[in-house]
C-alpha cells in the first residue's frame, strides 16, 4: 500500500503541475502503445522464461543442499526417533498380508457406505464457484462500462453487433482462470490456447492497420491471447516463482514510469536547446537513481509479500488469480490509454476518469470477492488429517501434472506434507522460501540436524488460508535427515500415499519408505499407487519380501489388515475422484 501511495503522490504531482500546460492523456496516451502494450505483452513471456530459468536454479539449490551432508547407506533398522518395535516370537505365525489391488477408476462405482467426501467437495463448489462468479460479473462490468462509455445510448446495439467474438472475450478469462484451478483435465484447453494464442498475436502484431486488427473479433482475439499468457502463471511450472516475479515487476514498472512522468512534467526545457556533457551526465544519474529506486520498490514488494504469505492472509492460489485478474485490468488500462480520445466521445467521459473508474470498481471487486469467499468458507469442517504424499522420483513434468491435479481435491479436506525433491522442489515454492532463496538464505529453511525433525513437522501449518484451502507444505531436509522427518511425519499424518509408479529396486529411497510404512504405519492408513501398466506379480512379490523382513517388528500402532493398492492410467477425472476418495475415507476411518 505505500508503494501504491507513493505511486499516486507522483501522478498527482505531475498532473497538478503548475507548469504542466497539457492534459495527463494528451502527454501520455500517444505513447501508451509505446509502453503500456509493450511492457504487458514482453514483461509476461520474459517473466515465464526467468521464473522458469530461477526454479531450475531453485531447483538446483535443493539438490546441492540436500547433499550437503552425506547420509550412510540405507539400513533397515529402527531409529531411536521412531516407535519401538516389538519382535514377535519365534513359534508365532507369519501375520498374512492381503493386497487389494484395484483400477483407481473402479473405486467410486463399488463404493458403497456413508460418502465422507461430501463436505470437501460441498467446499470446494463454493469456493470455486465463487472465484468463477465474481470474475465473470468483474469482467462483464469493466465490458459493459467501456462499452457504455464508448457507446452511450447505443450500447445494446453494439453489444449486439459484437455476437460471439464478445462472447469468447468474456467467457474465456474467467474461463481459464477456473479450469486451472479446478483440477479438470487439460489437454483440450492446451490445444485451444495454442490456437487462440496464434490467432491473437498475430492480429496484435498487425498493429490495427488491416481490417481484422480493428474489428471486434481482433479485439477479442487480443484479450484471449493475454488472459491465455497469463494462465501460465497459475500452473505448478513457474507459479511458485512467476507470481512474485510478476508482483515486484509490476512495483518497480509503476514506480519508474511515475518518476519518469514527474521529471518529464518538470523540465521546462525547449526542445531545440544544446544539452551539454554535464547535463547529460546529471541525466544519467537521475536515470541511475530512478532505476535503483524502482528496484528497490520492487524488492520491498517481495518482502512484503512473504510476510503476508506467513501471515496467511491469502493463500498461493488467491495470489496467482489476483495478480491474474490485475493484469488484465492493466491491459483494460492500456486499452483506454492507448486512444484516450476515442474515450471523449461517446457519452463525453475523460479518459483519465475512466482509468479512475477502471481501479475503483477492481478495489471494490477485490473486497466484494473475499467477503464472499469468507461466506462459502465460515462453516469448513476441521482438517480431517494430514496427507503424507511420499513417492519415486519422476520428471517434474509428470509429478507436476499429477499432484495439481490431486491437490486441488485434497487441498480442501486437509493439508498435504511432502519431502522437497528435485521433481516437485520448484512447483510448490512458497512466496517466503522464493524470498530466502533470492537472498541466498535457504538454507536457513532445511533441516540440518536429525534432532529438529519432531519440532519442524509439529510446527507444520495446519490452519485453512481465507478460500478455504490447506496449504502445502515442503519440508527441506539434508541427506542425513529426510529419513527422520519421514518418520515423524509417518508417525502424525493422517493418511499415506505413496506412488510408486516407476518404481525399481534401485529406488532404494522408496524402498526405504515402503518399508518403513508397513513396518510403522497401519495398513487402513495407507494408499499405494502403481501403474496400471506395472507387473502386479512382480510388486505383489516385492511387498511380500518387505513383509517377511518387518512383519516381526511390527510397531504397537501398526495394524494388520488389508493394504489398499490402486492402479493408476492416464490420469481421467475417474481415477482421479477415486483416489480422492479412497485417501478421505482412509483419512476419517
Amino acid at each position: 500500500m505505500a508503494v501504491v501511495a507513493f505511486d499516486c503522490l507522483l501522478w498527482y504531482t505531475w498532473y497538478t503541475h503548475r507548469s504542466v500546460q497539457i492534459r495527463l492523456p494528451e502527454l501520455y496516451g500517444s505513447g501508451a502503445q509505446l509502453v503500456m502494450f509493450p511492457f504487458l505483452l514482453l514483461m509476461l513471456p520474459v517473466v515465464a522464461v526467468l521464473a522458469w530459468w530461477l526454479k531450475r536454479r531453485y531447483t538446483a539449490a535443493i539438490v546441492r543442499l540436500q547433499k550437503a551432508a552425506c547420509f550412510p547407506e540405507i539400513a533397515h533398522e529402527v531409529s531411536a526417533t521412531a516407535p519401538v518395535s516389538k519382535p514377535s516370537c519365534a513359534h508365532e505365525a507369519l501375520p498374512k498380508l492381503t493386497l487389494r489391488i484395484l483400477p483407481a477408476y473402479e473405486v467410486a462405482k463399488g463404493f458403497n457406505g456413508v460418502d465422507c467426501t461430501t463436505a470437501p467437495r460441498r467446499l470446494r463448489r463454493r469456493v470455486l464457484s465463487v472465484q468463477l462468479s465474481s470474475g465473470l460479473l468483474y469482467w462483464c462490468a469493466l465490458l459493459l462500462f467501456l462499452t457504455w462509455v464508448l457507446a452511450g445510448q447505443y450500447v445494446v446495439a453494439v453489444l449486439i453487433f459484437l455476437g460471439p467474438s464478445l462472447l469468447l472475450v468474456v467467457l474465456l478469462p474467467a474461463g481459464i482462470a477456473w479450469l486451472l484451478q479446478a483440477g479438470v483435465h487439460r489437454t483440450l484447453m492446451n490445444v485451444a490456447a495454442v490456437l487462440v494464442l496464434i490467432t491473437g498475436f498475430g492480429l496484435l502484431l498487425s498493429e490495427g492497420k488491416e481490417a481484422w486488427g480493428d474489428s471486434a473479433l481482433g479485439f477479442s482475439f487480443g484479450y484471449a491471447s493475454i488472459a491465455l499468457v497469463l494462465s501460465a502463471f497459475l500452473r505448478p511450472a513457474i507459479r511458485g516463482a512467476g507470481v512474485p516475479l510478476v508482483i515486484a515487476g509490476i512495483v518497480g514498472w509503476a514506480v519508474l514510469t511515475s518518476m519518469f512522468a514527474v521529471a518529464l512534467a518538470l523540465d521546462d526545457s525547449p526542445d531545440d536547446e544544446d544539452i551539454s556533457f554535464v547535463e547529460s551526465a546529471v541525466a544519467v544519474m537521475a536515470l541511475l537513481l530512478m532505476l535503483a529506486a524502482a528496484a528497490w520498490c520492487g524488492w520491498r514488494a517481495l518482502m512484503h509479500l512473504a510476510i503476508r504469505y506467513v501471515s496467511k492472509r491469502f493463500s498461493d492460489m488467491q495470489l496467482a488469480l489476483g495478480v491474474y485478474w490485475a493484469l488484465l485490468t492493466a491491459f483494460m488500462l492500456g486499452t483506454v490509454l492507448k486512444n484516450p480520445f476515442l474515450f471523449s466521445l461517446g457519452v463525453g467521459i475523460k479518459a483519465e476518469w475512466v482509468c479512475v473508474s477502471i481501479v475503483v470498481f477492481w478495489l471494490i471487486w477485490r473486497w466484494l470477492q473475499s467477503v464472499a469467499l469468507r461466506r462459502a468458507v465460515r462453516t469448513a469442517q476441521q482438517s480431517i488429517g494430514a496427507l503424507l504424499f511420499l513417492r519415486v522420483f519422476k520428471p517434474s513434468r509428470r509429478s507436476e501434472e499429477f499432484t495439481d491435479r490431486f491437490f486441488a481435491y485434497w487441498r480442501f479436506s486437509a493439508p498435504i506434507w511432502m519431502i522437497a525433491g528435485p521433481d516437485l522442489a520448484g512447483a510448490y515454492i512458497d512466496p517466503n522460501e522464493f524470498f530466502a532463496y533470492l537472498r541466498g538464505r535457504l538454507r536457513e529453511h532445511f533441516i540440518a540436524d536429525p534432532g529438529e525433525a519432531a519440532a519442524r513437522v509439529q510446527a507444520l501449518d495446519n490452519a485453512r488460508d481465507p478460500d478455504g484451502r490447506f496449504r502445502i507444505n515442503e519440508l527441506l531436509c539434508t541427506n542425513n535427515t529426510w529419513q527422520h522427518a519421514v518418520l515423524q511425519m509417518i508417525a502424525h499424518a493422517g493418511v499415506i500415499l505413496l506412488d510408486l509408479r516407476e518404481y525399481s529396486q534401485q529406488r532404494k529411497g522408496a524402498r526405504y519408505e515402503l518399508t518403513e510404512l508397513l513396518r510403522r504405519a497401519p495398513l487402513n492408513k495407507m494408499l499405494i499407487l502403481i501403474d496400471a501398466k506395472d507387473d502386479v506379480t512382480r510388486f505383489t512379490a516385492e511387498v511380500e519380501s518387505i513383509w517377511r523382513e518387518v512383519a516381526g517388528f511390527q510397531s504397537d500402532i501398526a495394524g494388520f489388515g488389508d493394504l489398499q493398492v490402486l492402479q493408476f492410467s492416464k490420469g481421467s477425472n475417474a481415477e482421479m475422484h477415486g483416489l480422492f476418495r479412497v485417501a478421505v475415507q482412509a483419512a476419517t476411518t
